[in-house]
């Protein structure tokens, strides 16, 4: 008789158990798992582990050898096809913080803003000093990736790193401004120059080296666009950081 007992009480068991996994197994939270959960990426500790070629980018296949589990498009939010020290610290820190999905962003709405073909140098001529405000929000993501862009096709690169970092020019993401960071000083800077920027009553207030910052309005950058994009991925550089 307390074999019986027993073996009913452990056949109820094991019924419980296995209704309980089914009713799991098909729950809306299970069938939504979608893409690998956050815990599962491991991100390197530093960018220059995943760098194998040594290059200052990490390309998708060294990005994969890394983290398998991770989708690429997803880290790759400027869509150039590498993740760049930006990129990496974002994903880092929402994998830290389990804010991250492994979701491809959506591109957010950019606003055609007036003047965006006029030329950088005519629109400082023409604006009172301290009156220039980017019309770009720096938390727009599709905004910081097309001036991340244009910062590489006009060839900032060459100067200023190719994530920004600095190399025969200053870094742009440590918080360091020559000559102030707001938006006035930072287009005029960039369209005029040091030169003729300390003529229009600029002073410095950090030290200017290696070099001075040559005239790039009407010359390399033709378009107040293009340049308020570059500086807009700039701001959203130093955002991240806190600077």
């Amino acid at each position: 008789m307390f074999r019986k007992t027993v073996y009913g009480f452990t056949a109820i068991a094991v019924a419980v158990a296995g209704i309980g996994l089914a009713l799991a197994n098909h729950s809306p939270v299970s069938s939504a798992a979608a893409p690998a959960r956050a815990e599962s990426v491991h991100v390197p500790a530093t960018y220059d582990s995943m760098d194998t070629s040594h290059d200052g980018m990490v390309t998708e296949k060294e990005a994969m050898a890394a983290m398998p589990n991770l989708n690429f498009k997803a880290a790759d939010t400027n869509g150039d096809g590498q993740l760049d020290r930006v990129e990496f610290l974002d994903l880092q820190e929402k994998i830290a913080n389990g804010t991250w999905t492994n979701a491809v962003p959506k591109k957010e709405f950019v606003k055609q803003i007036k003047g965006y073909d006029e030329d950088p140098v005519d629109v400082v001529t023409k604006a009172p000093k301290g009156t220039l405000k980017n019309p770009y929000d720096s938390a727009n993501i599709t905004v910081v990736a097309e001036g991340y862009q244009q910062f590489l096709n006009h060839g900032c690169n060459a100067c200023h790193g190719g994530n920004g970092g600095g190399g025969m020019c200053p870094p742009l993401n440590n918080g360091v401004w020559i000559y102030g960071p707001s938006d006035d000083t930072l287009f005029r800077l960039v369209s005029l120059g040091s030169k003729k920027l300390q003529e229009a009553g600029y002073s410095r207030v950090n030290k200017e080296t290696p070099a001075l910052m040559p005239q790039q309005g009407g010359t390399t950058l033709t378009k107040a666009g293009d340049l308020w994009k570059i500086i807009t991925w700039i701001d959203s550089m130093n955002m991240k950081k806190g600077n």
